[in-house]
């Protein structure tokens, strides 16, 4: 009896080795590596949609999202959050993984639970506001933002020194024809010009998410009466490092015929007396081809071009640019750049925008007018701008370049025709940054640029 004891209960053990054995081989990870390369010494923004993390992961990898973790190349936990952005109360392909990186990161998932779920301590505080809005504060004393119900974002304090660095970031401008029938009978009726604020448009949800140890994050969905169907879906997410990047995504659930959808911001620097506007030389300016000039010659004629490092950069002062050919704009019907800036030596800060989908820029005449335009009215505008100015024709005609476009609006057939479904998605960064100079400013947005672009999911 006792040796048949014994034996069963060997016999146990072994089955219970066994067990355990089969049940640790039955968890596995998967793995997706990002590559972020680091010239500035700043940690990278990263953020990449649960959709994204799924492809990269492999989308036949039972993955528990519990157990996500991102780590560095030592293998050392990276604080991350997951931001619930479109507000479904639970983890969609639209929600975004947000984090910084120094460098190479992996994120890793398992197919089991993990026994505990690794927590971090918040990196902002978020507090309500009037009417609607937040205020967002950095706890170590970096930042201060006032966000509107809307999610547009003014930036009113920077490490510790109050100014209007930017106001209403993340704010559209739109016009067009709301009345049109042109689908019917080509007629476009009256034309209307709006923004967010002066519609207003119609606010379909809007919440503040819990600030994470990386980023706070505020959403909101719009539409807008007066142009049926157009409806803005914008995420604007603050991170530790004073930067914030809007994802701003506006489509049609109707028929639009719209001269204007200009994603913005306003007053940067608008009260900084020496603030100096920077961007690289366009690659095309209308009003140099008018004049059968290269961009570069054109705002050189205008005493405007600034060399750093052997490269040639638009520069002049914010409150009183270079005198335009025409109409009242600094600048516009204009190439859209990698990055344009204002900055101030007196303070030695500044404020930058950086368009992450930079447009090619094409031959033909009429493709270049009906593509996105950069602006500068005041407001730093991207966007389609289909109001066409009938001296792009009189001007090239005083040069003798002849051209075959007709500037009416009815004739010319020069609106945006959107059709349901049709869609418009833009990123940009917002970044507040420190240098000695002007050459220092340009050296450090060329470099925090190629970073913030150079984010790839492998």
């Amino acid at each position: 009896m006792r040796t048949g004891a014994r034996g069963f209960l060997a016999a146990l053990a072994v089955a219970v080795m066994v067990i355990a054995l089969a049940t640790g081989a039955s968890a596995a990870t998967n793995s997706a590596v990002i590559d972020v390369k680091s010239v500035t010494g700043v940690p990278v923004p990263v953020s990449f949609t649960m959709d994204q993390i799924r492809e990269a992961i492999g989308v036949d990898f039972a993955a528990n999202w519990d157990s996500l973790k991102v780590e560095d190349s030592a293998g050392n936990l990276i604080p991350f959050q997951l931001d619930d952005v479109d507000l479904s109360g639970g983890v969609s392909r639209v929600d975004e993984l947000a984090f910084l990186a120094a460098g190479p990161v992996k994120i890793i998932v398992s197919d089991e639970a993990p026994e505990s779920k690794p927590s971090f301590d918040a990196a902002f505080e978020v507090e309500p506001a009037g009417q609607g809005g937040f205020v967002v504060r950095a706890l170590d004393g970096l930042l201060t933002a006032n966000v509107s119900k809307y999610a547009t974002v003014d930036l009113v304090s920077f490490k510790g020194v109050e100014h209007k660095y930017a106001r209403d970031i993340g704010m559209i401008r739109y016009a067009g024809f709301p009345y049109s029938t042109y689908w019917y009978d080509q007629n476009l009726d009256r034309h209307e010009e709006k923004t967010t604020f002066e519609e207003p448009v119609r606010i379909v949800k809007s919440a503040a998410l819990p600030a994470g140890p990386v980023r706070a994050t505020v959403v909101a969905q719009t539409a807008s009466d007066l142009f049926p169907g157009l409806r803005q879906s914008i995420v604007v997410s603050i991170y530790k490092t004073g930067e914030v990047r809007v994802n701003n995504r506006l489509v049609t659930a109707g028929y639009s015929d719209l001269t204007k959808l200009f994603t913005m911001c306003g007053g940067v620097m608008g009260d900084v007396e020496d603030a100096r506007h920077i961007l690289p030389v366009f690659r095309w300016t209308d009003w140099a081809d008018e004049l059968g000039m290269t961009s570069e010659e054109y705002w050189a004629e205008l005493g405007a071009i600034t060399r750093v490092d052997g490269q040639p950069y638009i520069t002049f002062a914010d409150s009183r640019g270079p005198k335009p050919a025409w109409w009242g704009a600094s600048y516009l019907f204009c190439s859209p750049e990698r990055w344009r800036a204002n900055f101030s030596a007196g303070l030695k800060v500044g404020v930058a925008e950086c368009l992450m989908d930079v447009p090619d820029v094409p031959a033909d005449l009429v493709d270049r007018l009906k593509m996105d335009h950069w602006h500068l009215e005041g407001e730093w505008r991207t966007g389609p701008f289909r109001w066409i100015a009938g001296e792009i024709v009189d001007f090239r005609a005083k040069s003798g370049i002849k051209v075959d476009i007709i500037p009416d609006m009815n004739e010319g057939d020069w609106p945006v025709h959107m059709i349901p479904g049709d869609a418009v998605e833009r990123v940009n960064y917002y970044l507040l940054y420190e240098a000695a100079d002007v050459p220092s400013a340009i050296r450090y947005l060329e470099n925090r640029y190629a970073e913030l672009a150079g984010v790839a999911i492998k």
